[in-house]
């Protein structure tokens, strides 16, 4: 009891800084601004619609979506007719597994603390790539994917547009605890989180991206290592690795993985 007591006040007391830091963030947005973006959110109705993913961007300066091609409600196995209202973040946060949810405040919370810090347009080189379990309309928990980066910034670089992308990991172990990584999309260097699974830079290194594409062309253990002209348990060491960095429990899901974060 008294463990899930200081659980409960951690989430509440991070809920609260979340909620502060998204009222009280300021940017300078004018009605001709909104003119511009109008083909690229667009785009992204497209791309929601081809990708069969949900999309989501969240205008930090009205305080509400301007988009959102939300597939969750199907993803989790919900009807328009269920008492879930998507449009509503507390809502969602509800369905959220408990102890996934300080994971999911916290890495926003540091992702601002840390763009914050940064500045200027560079801002928008990074995407906060996290997981977390949402419970379906079976009292299950599936696996969700999310990525957040800054769509846009004003004219004083403050951010203004979140752009957010959703995935359900199927073949991920669903109780695994959550991942999460602030990544350079133009480097793919890890920035936060990285210690969390040992994770120096990168999330892969050249190597384990050479074998990993050797390993989809088909090849096995001792065929990579002939090509590669390293030993066998070398390259064994590389795939125990990529599993160990990732949480996963096979090249596969490893593979999907980091093909959904845009790694591979």
């Amino acid at each position: 009891m008294r463990n899930n007591y200081f659980m409960l006040k951690t989430i509440k007391n991070l809920k609260d800084e979340y909620d502060r830091l998204v009222e009280s963030h300021v940017c300078i947005v004018k009605e001709s601004d909104y003119e511009k973006i109008k083909d690229k959110l667009e785009s992204f109705k497209s791309l929601a619609t081809v990708e069969n993913k949900a999309i989501s961007v969240y205008d930090l300066h009205k305080k509400k979506f301007l988009l959102k091609v939300d597939k969750h409600i199907e993803l989790l196995g919900y009807t328009s007719k269920d008492s879930i209202d998507i449009d509503s973040i507390c809502r969602y946060h509800e369905k959220v597994h408990s102890d996934d949810l300080p994971y999911l405040y916290d890495s926003e919370i540091k992702m601002y603390h840390f763009l914050n810090s940064i500045g200027g347009i560079e801002k928008k080189d990074f995407k906060l790539v996290y997981d977390y379990r949402v419970r379906n309309n079976r009292g299950l928990y599936v696996r969700f994917l999310h990525q957040l980066a800054i769509l846009e910034l004003d004219q004083y670089f403050s951010s203004w547009l979140l752009l957010i992308l959703s995935d359900v990991i199927s073949l991920y172990p669903k109780d695994e605890s959550p991942r999460r990584f602030l990544l350079n999309i133009k480097t793919n260097r890890v920035h936060l989180f990285n210690e969390e699974s040992g994770i120096k830079n990168y999330i892969i290194t050249k190597r384990e991206k050479e074998i990993l594409g050797l390993i989809a062309q088909g090849f096995d253990s001792k065929e990579i290592a002939d090509k590669l002209c390293i030993s066998t348990s070398t390259v064994n060491n590389h795939r125990q690795h990529i599993l160990r960095k990732t949480s996963t429990n096979s090249i596969t899901q490893a593979t999907i993985y980091l093909k959904c974060i845009g790694i591979l």
